[in-house]
């Protein structure tokens, strides 16, 4: 079951990339290079994964969370760090709200990995979510005809 990665990146080679390595997996890939294009895209679409760069120029990586978490609530998101200015650590005010978090420089092995992990673990939430409703539907049912 192909799923939606919205991929968020002003990074043309890192756009690239993404689309080089998870094109072969099957799910629907989305591009933007800014918030507002990406507000755009999800307003189209309801992706299942959001990879975005947390360093993206003109919004703070907590507001972007809070935009992506209202537009698409059930979305896991994995935030991409840069390594250049040395050890990484995530910032706690934010990191709450990630599935994951990814390391510049990319590594394809990792990207999939955690590709596929996340998709797996929403698949299983989804089903969940699903039936629980039917749980509570059934349960409404046979409590009415009671």
């Amino acid at each position: 079951m192909a799923s939606t990665i919205l991929i968020i990146d002003d990074s043309p080679s890192n756009q690239q990339k993404m689309f080089n390595w998870l094109r072969p997996t099957g799910n629907r890939l989305s591009f933007a290079k800014d918030h507002h294009s990406a507000m755009k895209i999800l307003r189209r679409e309801q992706p299942q994964l959001v990879i975005f760069s947390a360093e993206l120029p003109g919004v703070s990586t907590q507001k972007l969370i809070n935009k992506l978490q209202s537009r698409a609530p059930l979305a896991k998101l994995i935030a991409i760090l840069s390594a250049t200015g040395g050890p990484v650590r995530p910032n706690p005010e934010f990191a709450q709200h990630i599935s994951d978090f990814l390391i510049e420089p990319l590594s394809q092995e990792e990207v999939l990995i955690n590709v596929s992990q996340l998709l797996r673990l929403q698949r299983l939430s989804m089903e969940n979510y699903y039936l629980r409703e039917e749980l509570a539907f059934s349960t409404l049912a046979t409590h009415w005809h009671s």
